[in-house]
Parts: C-alpha cells; sequence; structure tokens
C-alpha cells in the first residue's frame, strides 16, 4: 500500500458531448481522493460541440490541480482517447474512470491500496444510479449492460477484468499493450489485460457512481445496446481469442439456450428485462457459430 499511495497519479477521463456530468465527474475528485496529494487530470475531449471546454478549465480553476485538456479534431472514439491520454500521463500509476461516473468519498485511497508488487491492475465497484426506472423488473437482469459492477467480473478463465469505468494500474502496465480502438464494450479491457499478461485484483469498497439519463434507458436502445454487446463479445471470442470450433458450438448453444429461457421469462412475466438478455444471448450465440459479424468500428458512435 505504502508504494502506491506514494507515487504520482494521472486520472484519465474520456469524453465526448456530456459536459454537464462530467462537470459532475470533476466536482467530486476532490473528495474523492482526500488523504493523497492532488493527481494530475487529463481530460480526454472527442470532439465535443458543447461546454466540454468551460467544465475542464472551471475544474481546473476551482481546484489549483494540474488538469490537462486535449482536443481530438474529429471523432475518434472512446479508446483512442484514453491511448492519446496515455502519451501525455506524467503519473507512475494510471487511473481511468468515464465521464459519467461519480466517485465516492476517499474513493482513490481505497482503489489504489490493492495496488502492490504483485497486483499490477485494480478495478473497483460499479453502482449505476439514474434519473428514472431500469428497464424490466428484475435489476440483476439487465445491470450488467450498463457496466454495473459489485463483485469481481471474471474472463474466459475465470481471471478477475478490469472495468475501465474504475480501474487503476502502473504507468509500465502499458508499456506492454495498449486498449484495441476498434473494440466495442464489453471486451476492451479482457482484450487489453490479455495482451498485457497482468493480472487484476478487485477492491469492492473503492466505489463509484455510474450515471445514467432517462435517454440512456429507453427500452428501444437498451435493446439495440443488448444486440451490439452479445455480436461484439462472440465475434471476439471467434476470431481474436480463436477458440476452437469444437468449443464455439457447445458455447452457442448454451448462450442460444439462455436466450430462449430469457425470452420465456419475457413473455410469460411480463418483464422488458428477459428481453434484453435474450436479445444479448441470441447475437452473443449467433456471432460464435459464425452466422453474423460485428461490422466495422465507427468512432462517430464513441463507445
Amino acid at each position: 500500500m505504502g508504494r502506491a499511495l506514494s507515487e504520482t497519479v494521472s486520472i484519465i477521463i474520456p469524453t465526448r458531448n456530456r459536459s454537464a456530468i462530467l462537470a459532475r465527474c470533476l466536482a467530486a475528485l476532490p473528495d474523492g481522493v482526500r488523504g493523497l496529494d492532488p493527481p494530475e487530470v487529463i481530460v480526454v475531449d472527442d470532439c465535443s460541440s458543447d461546454a466540454t471546454p468551460q467544465a475542464v478549465q472551471e475544474f481546473a480553476r476551482s481546484s489549483g490541480w494540474r488538469v490537462v485538456c486535449h482536443s481530438h479534431r474529429r471523432p475518434l472514439g472512446a479508446n483512442s482517447a484514453r491511448n492519446q491520454a496515455l502519451k501525455i500521463a506524467r503519473g507512475e500509476i494510471i487511473v481511468f474512470i468515464d465521464d459519467d461516473v461519480i466517485v465516492t468519498d476517499g474513493w482513490l485511497p481505497k482503489l489504489l491500496s490493492g495496488l502492490s508488487t504483485e497486483v499490477s491492475v485494480v478495478a473497483g465497484a460499479v453502482r449505476v444510479t439514474m434519473e428514472g426506472p431500469l428497464v424490466g423488473r428484475h435489476r440483476e437482469e439487465v445491470s450488467s449492460f450498463f457496466a454495473e459492477v459489485l463483485t469481481p467480473p471474471l474472463g474466459l478463465e475465470g481471471e478477475v477484468v478490469p472495468i475501465l469505468g474504475n480501474m487503476a494500474a502502473f504507468r509500465w502496465v502499458f508499456d506492454r499493450a495498449s486498449f484495441g480502438e476498434i473494440l466495442r464494450p464489453p471486451i476492451e479491457e479482457i482484450d487489453w489485460l490479455r495482451r498485457a499478461g497482468v493480472s487484476a485484483r478487485f477492491v469492492p469498497e473503492a466505489l463509484v457512481w455510474h450515471y445514467k439519463t432517462p435517454e440512456e434507458m429507453r427500452l428501444k436502445r437498451v435493446l439495440r445496446m443488448a444486440w451490439f454487446r452479445g455480436s461484439e463479445g462472440g465475434w471476439w471470442i471467434r476470431e481474436c481469442v480463436r477458440t476452437p470450433s469444437r468449443e464455439l458450438l457447445p458455447m452457442a448453444a448454451r448462450s442460444l439456450n439462455t436466450s430462449v429461457r430469457a425470452f420465456g421469462h419475457a413473455i410469460l412475466k411480463g418483464c422488458w428485462g428477459g428481453a434484453v438478455v435474450g436479445v444479448g444471448e441470441l447475437s452473443r450465440a449467433l456471432a460464435l457459430a459464425g452466422l453474423i459479424n460485428r461490422g466495422a468500428r465507427v468512432p462517430e458512435s464513441w463507445r
């Protein structure tokens, strides 16, 4: 713990056109890092057309911290923004949060306490908070689609996978691998972790709130997100991990079975959460079987 807390820290926040929630994200940081020296904050503005620069300038003025705002002239996507910030960052420890994350009091000391000579990457808990109701009747059915993480997220081999909305790592880790700029959620972190060849630890007490607007909670948008997340995950396992066909088909069958049961739940219980799960698992099954592909990465889509 002592080593992690004595080293310089850079907090990286990619953003696009969410100046109001970005201002809340930045305003929470002083309480979140209480007990540590002020970190460097790097905001990468991925071609916003709103008041994002002003929000960053106001935080820099009020906090007195070192704050860097790097702007893209054209939209390149969140992972490109993160990679650009890594080239600028001065810290020996790199922390990532999203622009719609609100950190809790004492968050950063808790998160960094998980780093050690044996553990080079840590991730904290993420709890969704929203203005309106969550889709469906059962929060646990759909919360993962909004990156709610309250227990250690596990990869293909049972490894802990960090979440970019609340993650810290030693700077040298990123010399091994940067983030895949053609990738979309939910496989960005596991892909990076596998290429970096390091292990991660989950620190549940390092909690942040993941803010969602009513627009993001609209059913049509959630169903579309579930479809793309499912197909992205299936495509990645098939094409990037290069899982053998003898393993892909049973995986596809399990996802298809889960999809059928989820749709059945949606019909019998009148629960849209089941439909969301069913759509995600169906697209995953089709991608695993090679019946659909994920399409080109469009930076303009941001996430």
